[in-house]
């Protein structure tokens, strides 16, 4: 006899074109994951008759619900879907695939440009990216190849880098075949479901969760440990079958690399400059949709899943070296975050902009002896009046 084992389970999803139903057609997209608690819940009444032997003569159906969720660990490309379904807005991809048409480039590292021989045009035109974007530099044999770059101003022919991110070697030169990668998605209002399947291969049982929206998502970085984070979601329904329920041909998961916070963290920005004099112990976020499901008489399970607040709160955890960071909670300064993570091995990754932060709290404790102090700084994102936008994701690589 077969017992199912963890370690034979596959996630399976695809995108619902009507809320509650599998598609017929289509190809669902394996799903990369560290663990998972998708769960079908019943809602059950017992009667309430009054008898006079005091028996109970029923338990009634009264609703129903999906929901749970996916841990990961961060690799590029993997999640791109989940993450635009999390933050209900599309990708704005550069050109087609995100990567620009190679073009020569005057490289200056002294003034922080990059200048075109020719000026773009069409998609690959830099009039459509944006003042504050992030982007990945190919620049075959130059030591500026694989940088991620911020962009602090534009023409037809010019991006000036912030100072921020300054471009990797010296002087001016000339660097044929150049490209630049990104791709930017923001916080909207376009909501999307999802069919789930979770099969347990060895005892060939499939469990279909429909009408999965992307509730909350969560990312953590500490020193020294793998990025880290969380889907979850609220749906409609569940069912089970002795085979797969979806449709097509799955599409293998992506092979990059998983992302660390050692070598894959960097240009950790607060409000716009690298911090000074100290350093990041940790970072994490979470991201609500405050979802709601929505009942119905002659439904079971959720007729429709409501979109609440987008809501983003998050901590950075700095070792203590000054008061600069605690008089800003005390101050109720607003400020900004951003931070980097790639896959080393690749050199591709993405760019996450807070443009707007508040800190909630901020934690100065001696928990005892032969310890460092840490300063632990809760923080809302909050909408920024310039990009109108609480949450910032660039994508820096081919789409």
């Amino acid at each position: 006899m077969s017992l199912a084992s963890s370690n034979l389970v596959q996630l399976r999803l695809i995108k619902e074109v009507t809320f509650g139903t599998i598609p017929g057609t289509g190809n669902p997209n394996n799903f990369r994951m560290t663990g998972e608690s998708l769960a079908f819940a019943l809602q059950k009444e017992s009667s309430k008759e009054i008898r006079s032997d005091r028996q109970v003569t029923d338990v009634i159906l009264v609703g129903a619900s999906a929901s749970g969720g996916a841990n990961f660990e961060l690799s590029y490309k993997e999640y791109d879907t989940m993450i635009e379904a999390c933050l209900q807005g599309p990708w704005s991809v550069y050109v087609t695939l995100g990567v620009g048409t190679p073009l020569s480039l005057t490289i200056d590292s002294t003034a922080g440009t990059l200048l075109a021989g020719v000026a773009p045009t069409g998609n690959d035109a830099f009039s459509t990216l944006a003042v504050g974007q992030w982007f990945r530099l190919t620049a075959p044999s130059d030591l500026a190849n694989g940088a991620f770059l911020k962009i602090a101003a534009k023409t037809s022919t010019l991006i000036t880098v912030d100072t921020s991110t300054p471009i990797p070697g010296t002087g001016s030169r000339a660097v044929g075949a150049s490209s630049i990668a990104t791709s930017r998605l923001t916080n909207g209002v376009t909501q999307r479901s999802f069919s789930i399947e979770k099969g347990f291969t060895d005892v060939t049982q499939y469990f279909a969760y429909r009408g999965m929206v992307p509730s909350k998502m969560s990312m953590d970085f500490k020193s020294g440990s793998i990025v880290t984070g969380s889907f979850d979601f609220v749906g409609r329904d569940s069912v089970r079958s002795n085979t797969t329920q979806m449709p097509g041909t799955p599409v293998a998961s992506q092979t990059y690399d998983v992302m660390n916070a050692v070598a894959g963290v960097g240009n950790v920005l607060e409000n716009g400059a690298a911090l000074s004099g100290t350093f990041i112990k940790s970072l994490k976020f979470s991201q609500d949709n405050k979802l709601r499901g929505q009942t119905a008489i002659g439904v079971l399970g959720n007729a429709g899943i409501g979109s609440g607040t987008f809501e983003v709160t998050g901590e950075i955890e700095v070792y203590l070296a000054d008061g600069t960071l605690y008089d800003k909670f005390l101050n109720n300064t607003a400020s900004s975050l951003t931070f980097t993570a790639k896959d080393t091995t690749s050199g591709y990754g993405y760019a996450f902009t807070f443009p707007k932060v508040k800190y909630s709290d901020a934690k100065v404790q001696a928990g005892g002896l032969d310890q460092d102090v840490l300063l632990a700084m809760p923080f809302t994102a909050l909408m920024d009046t310039t990009t109108s936008k609480v949450l910032l994701i660039d994508r820096l690589g081919p789409a």
